[in-house]
């Protein structure tokens, strides 16, 4: 493969390396992956690679910026410019359906999971950089909901962490359990975060 000479061509380079990198991460594990294997899967010389990532954890930390980071990003935008908690919420679990049907994040946390204990350091990015931010957004809906009157709420980051649950919930399951792609192990995921959101505004709701 020719050199990347233009800042176009280098982030596009840098893009295939990070997208090979996720499907080997994902296909053999954190530890088990090799440099070598994943510079031949984006047909580049394991020399290429390194000028670009120093090492695994080096790719699995951009990772997280080029996929996460973004993602949490635009969504928390998305979410608090609603007007309700009821309207923030609904839109927030919807994007959500959204990310892990159509976007690589799933396969990131899939290797958090499975292999997690082998990169401390790095799920501990993870966390800050996105989990966090995610709880800080959800106890921001919360909390201007309640102050607005219109939910109640004994323990704010305690419920954000209830509404994440499902998410957790349906990653893995999109991730284990629909590789088979059999019809009947599919997960409606429209219709459990609807029955989700029902439930949740049942015990938030003022009456």
């Amino acid at each position: 493969m020719q050199r990347a000479r233009t800042e176009q061509a280098k982030d596009q380079r840098r893009n295939t390396l990070l997208h090979a990198a996720l499907n080997e991460f994902f296909d053999k594990g954190f530890t088990a992956a090799r440099m070598e294997d994943i510079a031949k899967l984006a047909h580049v010389s394991k020399g290429t690679l390194y000028l670009y990532f120093a090492n695994k954890q080096d790719l699995f930390r951009a990772l997280i910026e080029e996929i996460a980071v973004p993602t949490i990003n635009l969504t928390s935008q998305e979410v608090l410019a609603t007007k309700t908690g009821e309207q923030a919420l609904q839109f927030l679990l919807q994007s959500i359906a959204h990310i892990i049907r159509n976007t690589p994040l799933p396969k990131l946390v899939k290797v958090i999971i499975a292999d997690g204990k082998a990169f401390p350091e790095l799920v501990t990015y993870y966390r800050e950089q996105v989990l966090n931010r995610m709880f800080s957004l959800l106890e921001t809906i919360i909390t201007k909901a309640v102050e607005a009157k219109e939910w109640q709420c004994s323990d704010i980051p305690m419920t954000a962490r209830l509404i994440i649950a499902p998410v957790i919930f349906s990653v893995v399951w999109r991730m284990v359990f629909e590789s088979s792609n059999e019809q009947q192990n599919m997960l409606d995921l429209d219709a459990l975060f609807a029955l989700h959101t029902k439930h949740l505004l049942v015990i938030l709701k003022v009456n």
